[in-house]
């Protein structure tokens, strides 16, 4: 799961102890969810560029000469399997967009969920770079940098966050020792 860390306030804090997400953290959550969507939007003019370019290469290829066109135009299974894959790749990205709009639906109606235990690091390599796993008590969570100054190893800590099958938002977190 990636993990997006919110800068919090003493407000936001307090009104997560008594289970309450504030209007600005409910807005910070509708953005993320709408930043969701929009980047998979975003996606569809590059795959209508790259299917018009694909459409033009291989007719251009197929019907660049005599003995091209003619082995190209003999079997009308050529142009069905061609123009069979115009729905192909535009359902691949509605399924997307569906499953996108999906995620962000569910982050949307996510409620305030707490984590508390002791605090626990690993690190864990790879070679695109480190991931660093935070424990606290059972619940796991991921980072890209080391917060071990945020979160220090060993000490009683709570955090309040928000999730969806693949991204959790720290609103606010404590050490309690």
């Amino acid at each position: 799961m990636l993990l997006t860390f919110y800068e919090f306030t003493d407000e936001d804090l307090n009104s997560n102890q008594r289970g309450l997400i504030t209007p600005r953290q409910r807005q910070w959550v509708l953005g993320m969810a709408k930043g969701i969507r929009a980047s998979q939007r975003g996606g569809f003019p590059i795959v209508i560029f790259f299917m018009i370019l694909g459409f033009g290469l291989v007719l251009g290829m197929n019907l660049s000469n005599e003995r091209a066109r003619i082995a190209f135009l003999s079997d009308p299974l050529n142009i069905i399997l061609l123009c069979a894959t115009i729905p192909v790749i535009l359902g691949i990205f509605g399924l997307g967009a569906f499953f996108a709009n999906r995620r962000a639906a569910k982050l949307e109606r996510s409620r305030l969920k707490a984590a508390e235990g002791v605090i626990e690091w690993e690190e864990e390599s790879s070679r695109v770079g480190p991931t660093y796993f935070l424990y606290v008590g059972d619940t796991e969570f991921k980072f890209g940098e080391d917060l071990s100054g945020v979160f220090p190893a060993g000490r009683r800590g709570r955090v309040f966050y928000c999730e969806t099958s693949m991204l959790q938002l720290i609103l606010s977190h404590e050490l309690l020792d």
